[in-house]
């Protein structure tokens, strides 16, 4: 134990001697700044998806060559979150990022470029980086999202027509006085997601209960600091409980990404409905709305295969070969 706090501080202080600084709130403006000089439209591209985060790691930046450079600090490990930000992308840029993470990673392959958007590849030299693809994010009409029109949308209309006839509920924009009703949703949502887990060999058991952890502490960390991030939210009241909470924010003016969505599913229809009023009443400005990836998992994918995506916002990994083999 005492073995692994000396390699943890020895390792943050070789961060801190690479001139990263740790990510807070107050670096929005400038994380924005970089990300709106590009054409994005994936949901990893706002501070508030990557600020959530940081509850369970560190995040770091660093500006390069005019690029801003987003690090992350976790399990031992620094990688990158996004690749260099920016309208200029030199190949230096890329190349100083990952010697900075060479140094404290050392001899292995965990240095790594997340989530890289499609038109960076074209900054990237092949002979010298691996890229490997992610799974891609969902992108609707918003239009067809929030009018739920034609017989492929049947199923969706019957569920939400349901919720709306058997129960008494409110709906209500979220503020921060709803922040205990939220979080005892979110503690209850956490141990609904786990019971209703099927069968899963130990591994996988404590793959989802990990991942499962780290959502919840996200999510709590986007409640405390939903003002500072300027994001939209939404509760469902019923019985005087929160059942349904949901945060969503806009990536760039045509496109809007629902960020968190969770549910008491035990109220049927409940997720169709908060689904279809936020983005009717939040986003009907935007033409998409980007729900993120499935993460891999099948069940997320179904749902969200459900809901006819209009297209895929297709992302990368990059690593270097030499660190592959």
């Amino acid at each position: 134990m005492f073995g692994e706090v000396v390699s943890i501080l020895v390792q943050c202080e070789s961060i801190n001697s690479l001139g990263l600084e740790k990510v807070n709130i107050s670096h929005r403006n400038i994380f924005d700044t970089f990300v709106g000089q590009l054409k994005v439209n994936l949901s990893d591209y706002t501070f508030a998806n990557n600020f959530m985060w940081f509850e369970n790691a560190d995040g770091y930046i660093k500006k390069i060559n005019d690029n801003l450079c987003l690090f992350i600090y976790n399990n031992e490990a620094l990688t990158m979150l996004l690749p260099p930000l920016g309208n200029n992308m030199p190949a230096e840029t890329l190349s100083e990022c990952f010697k900075i993470m060479n140094q404290v990673n050392g001899e292995s392959n965990h240095s790594k470029v997340d989530y890289v958007y499609a038109g960076y590849l074209e900054t990237v030299d092949f002979s010298i980086y691996e890229v490997e693809r992610q799974n891609p994010d969902y992108i609707y009409l918003t239009s067809e999202l929030t009018e739920l029109k034609g017989n492929k949308y049947k199923t969706k209309r019957n569920e939400i027509n349901y919720f709306t006839k058997n129960f008494t509920f409110d709906y209500k924009p979220y503020t921060f006085a709803y922040r205990e009703l939220a979080i005892d949703l979110i503690y209850r949502w956490a141990n609904l997601r786990l019971n209703s887990m099927s069968p899963l060999n130990e591994k996988e058991l404590d793959h989802f209960v990990e991942l499962i952890e780290l959502e919840r502490n996200a999510i709590i960390r986007v409640l405390d600091r939903y003002e500072d991030l300027d994001l939209k939210g939404a509760l469902i009241l019923i019985n005087g409980r929160a059942e349904g909470i949901t945060f969503g924010e806009k990536i760039n003016a045509n496109t809007a990404s629902i960020l968190i969505e969770k549910t008491n599913f035990q109220y049927f229809g409940i997720s169709q409905y908060l689904f279809k009023e936020f983005c009717r009443r939040e986003f009907s400005d935007c033409d998409f709305v980007n729900v993120g990836d499935d993460l891999g998992f099948d069940n997320l994918r179904r749902v969200k295969m459900s809901y006819h995506p209009h297209s895929y916002g297709p992302k990368y990994t990059i690593r270097q070969k030499s660190f592959t083999k």
